[in-house]
C-alpha cells in the first residue's frame, strides 16, 4: 500500500488502545487467522507501528508523530489501570515521539512479513470500563492539543470485543470527536473481534466513528492498513466559513446561579459569567484563590470575550488580545493607588482565571446551527438534548479536575494556551456551563444510576440550589468553593424576537479597590498599549513544538520574596524543564514538544509513504 504526500504533515498524535480483559481471551477469526482476540488486536497495532517506523526510516514524510500504545484492565482488587503497551519498560500513560518508539527493543516474530512485538501484553484481567479508558485517552489528547490548534487531528484507535462499550463510553467518544484542529476533528476507528460468526458493526459505534475516504471507521474482525494510514495522513486545511457575528439570537439564558464560597461574603464571590444572546455567546471565569483582584479580572475576561470574539485558537491573536486586558486590569484596579504591598502582590503574582466561551453560528434550514468553544481550564461545557448528556468540554470526568488548571494570567510573560471543540446543535438543545466545582458535582451525579436531571436545573429558585450547595458541601460530597452555573436554550430561528440586552454577573465592589478609576472605562480598547502584544512569530516562540522536554505552558507564580510554587496537572509541574509533565495526579505523562516541524522539501518534490505492510 501507498499513500502519496507532497509537503511535510503537520504535527499529529496517534493513540492505540488495547481492551486486555477476560472476554479478550476468546478465539477469534480474521483474514490473518485464527487467535485470542488480544493478540489479534496486538497484531493490529504492531503492524501500524511496523508500517510507521519503517516509512519514517525510509525518508519518507510523516510528520512530527507522537505515539501511545496503551491497555487497559481490571486485576481483582486493584483497580482499573491504564497501561502503556511500547516495549521501553515504563508502564505511565504517554506520548512518546515515533522516532523514538523506532529505538524501542520490539522482539522479532518468527516468520517472514511480520511485524515486531510494538506491543507488550500484560495478563487480561476483569471486565475494564472502556469509557473510563477513553476518558483517561480524552484525557491525554486534551492536553495535547491544547495551544495545537494547527496540528493535523489527533487518531485514537480503539480495539475491544462485542458489547465492550458501557454507556458512558458513547458519551467520552462523542466528546473526544469534538475535539478541533484547523484540519478538522480528533479521528475515532473501532476495530471489534468476537467470536464467530461475528455480528456487524454496533451501529452505535459507528455513530461515533470517523468518517474515512473509503468508509466509516468501524470494523469487525478484520484490518486494512489503508483505514489508519488515511486516517493519520489525509489531512487538509479546514476553512471556517462560518458568519459567527451574524448569528443573531441563537442562545436564549434559560437561568443563571451563583453562590459564593461557604463562610464567605458574597462580595468574596470571585467567579463571572456574561451572555450575549442578540449575538448567541456565553463566557464563565473562575478566578484563582491564589491571586489578587481575581473578581475584576475574571469579569473583564468574560466581557471582552464576547465583546471582542477574538480567534482564540489561533495562538498569536489570543496572546495578543490576553495582553491586552492586562494593560486594562492595571487600569481597572488603579495600580498607581494601591499601598506598596498590594503593588508588590500584583506584580510578583497577579490575578488568574480559567476561562470558557461558547459561541453559536447562524441557523441553517432546518435550525441547526454550528458551535464553538474555548476553553482555558477546567470550566465546564455540558450539551445536553432532550434530557439526555450528549458530550462535554473540556473535561469528562469527575477525577480530571486537579489543584492547578491551566489559568489565562494577569502578569506579562505567561503564555495562554487554549484548546478548541466544535459541533452541530438543535433548536432546543441545552448547554449548561459551569465552574469546576458544579461541574465536578454533576460528573459525579451524571455517573450513577440517577443521572443528573438536567431539567429540573431550568426551574430550581436560587436559594434552593445554594442551600443544596451548602449541604453537599457540609458532608463533603463537594468541594466548598466558589459556584457559578448558567443554563443556556439554543433558539429556534422561526420563533425568534427582538435581540435581548447583554447579560453580565454582577460585579462587586472588592477588596478595597480605591474607587477614582471607574470600572466600565477600565474596558475602554483605546487604552490597550500597541506594542503589548505578540507578533505570530513571537507567540509560536513561546509555545511547547516537541516532545520529550515539557516546559509548562506557565511558568510557577512566586508569592512576593519566595519561590516558585510547585504546580502539577496539565498546566505545569514542579519538575525541571527537561522533566515529563505529570496529568491527573500523576496517571498520565504527556512529553511536550519544543522543536517546529522541518520545512517542506526545498526541491518541492512529493514525498511519498507506504505502509510497511
Amino acid at each position: 500500500m501507498e499513500h502519496e504526500t507532497t509537503a511535510e504533515p503537520p504535527p499529529g498524535c496517534l493513540v492505540l488502545l488495547l481492551r486486555l480483559s477476560g472476554g479478550m481471551t476468546r478465539d477469534v477469526v480474521t483474514p490473518r487467522g485464527e487467535a485470542p482476540a488480544v493478540e489479534a488486536a496486538r497484531l493490529l497495532a504492531d503492524d501500524l507501528i511496523e508500517g510507521l517506523v519503517n516509512t519514517a526510516a525510509a525518508g519518507y514524510a510523516v510528520g512530527a508523530l507522537d505515539v501511545a500504545v496503551l491497555g487497559y484492565r481490571a486485576p481483582d482488587q486493584e483497580g482499573q489501570q491504564l497501561l502503556s503497551l511500547l516495549p521501553d519498560g515504563d508502564p505511565k500513560p504517554r506520548f512518546v515521539p515515533l522516532a523514538h518508539v523506532a529505538g524501542a527493543p520490539a522482539v522479532p516474530r518468527d516468520g517472514d512479513g511480520l511485524p515486531r512485538k510494538w506491543a507488550v501484553l500484560p495478563a487480561c484481567a476483569g471486565e475494564p470500563s472502556a469509557g473510563a479508558a477513553l476518558a483517561g485517552v480524552y484525557q491525554m489528547v486534551s492536553v495535547w492539543l491544547t495551544g495545537r490548534y494547527a496540528s493535523r487531528p489527533p487518531v485514537v484507535i480503539h480495539c475491544a470485543g462485542a458489547g465492550d462499550h458501557d454507556d458512558s463510553y458513547f458519551t467520552t467518544a462523542r466528546s473526544l470527536n469534538l475535539l478541533g484542529t484547523a484540519h478538522g476533528p480528533t479521528r475515532l476507528l473501532h476495530y471489534t473481534f468476537a467470536p464467530q460468526p461475528a455480528a456487524p458493526a454496533d451501529s452505535r459505534l459507528a455513530d461515533v466513528s470517523a468518517a474515512l475516504a473509503a468508509r466509516r471507521g468501524a470494523f469487525v474482525n478484520e484490518w486494512d492498513l489503508a483505514d489508519p494510514w488515511d486516517a493519520i495522513f489525509a489531512c487538509a486545511p479546514q476553512e471556517d466559513a462560518t458568519a459567527w457575528a451574524d448569528a443573531g439570537a441563537g442562545l436564549s439564558g434559560v437561568c443563571a446561579m451563583w453562590a459564593q464560597k461557604m463562610g464567605n461574603t458574597p462580595e468574596q464571590w470571585e467567579d463571572a459569567y456574561a451572555l450575549d444572546e442578540g449575538r448567541g455567546a456565553a463566557a464563565v471565569a473562575d478566578g484563582a484563590s491564589s491571586g489578587i483582584y481575581c473578581s475584576i479580572w475574571a469579569q473583564q475576561l468574560c466581557r471582552r470575550l464576547l465583546a471582542d470574539r477574538p480567534d482564540v485558537r489561533d495562538p498569536a491573536a489570543l496572546n495578543k488580545w490576553v495582553a491586552g486586558l492586562r494593560a486594562e486590569w492595571r487600569a481597572a484596579i488603579n495600580y498607581d493607588g494601591l499601598n506598596w504591598s498590594k503593588q508588590a502582590k500584583v506584580d510578583q503574582v497577579g490575578a488568574a482565571a480559567t476561562l470558557l466561551g461558547l459561541e453559536v453560528g447562524p441557523a441553517d434550514a432546518t435550525g441547526g446551527r454550528p458551535w464553538r468553544a474555548c476553553a482555558v481550564g477546567d470550566a465546564s461545557l455540558f450539551w445536553v438534548r432532550r434530557g439526555e448528556l450528549l458530550a462535554t468540554f473540556p473535561v469528562v470526568a469527575a477525577d480530571q479536575f486537579g489543584s492547578a488548571p491551566l489559568l489565562v494570567r494577569s502578569s506579562p510573560g505567561y503564555r495562554t494556551a487554549a484548546l478548541a471543540a466544535a459541533g452541530t446543535c438543535e433548536p432546543g438543545d441545552r448547554f449548561v456551563l459551569a465552574t469546576d466545582a458544579v461541574a465536578a458535582r454533576l460528573f459525579k451525579s451524571a455517573a450513577t444510576e440517577l443521572g443528573v436531571d438536567w431539567e429540573r436545573l431550568e426551574g430550581l429558585a436560587e436559594a434552593d440550589w445554594r442551600a443544596e450547595l451548602d449541604v453537599l458541601r457540609r458532608g463533603n460530597d463537594m468541594v466548598n468553593d466558589d459556584c457559578t452555573l448558567v443554563v443556556l436554550r439554543v433558539t429556534d430561528p422561526a420563533r425568534e424576537g427582538p435581540e435581548p440586552p447583554e447579560v453580565v454577573g454582577e460585579v462587586f465592589a472588592r477588596e478595597d479597590v480605591p474607587a477614582r478609576e471607574p470600572l466600565a472605562e477600565a474596558f475602554a480598547v483605546e487604552d490597550v498599549p500597541a506594542n503589548e502584544g505578540l507578533t505570530l512569530e513571537e507567540a509560536l516562540a513561546l509555545e511547547p513544538l516537541a516532545v520529550e522536554e515539557a516546559a509548562a505552558s506557565e511558568p510557577p507564580a512566586r508569592e512576593p520574596g519566595g519561590e516558585p510554587q510547585e504546580r502539577s496537572g496539565p498546566g505545569g509541574s514542579g519538575a525541571p524543564p527537561n522533566e515529563p509533565v505529570a496529568v491527573g495526579g500523576g496517571d498520565v505523562v504527556i512529553d511536550l514538544p519544543c522543536d517546529p516541524p522541518p520545512a517542506p522539501p526545498a526541491d518541492g518534490a512529493p514525498a511519498r509513504t507506504a505502509s510497511g505492510d
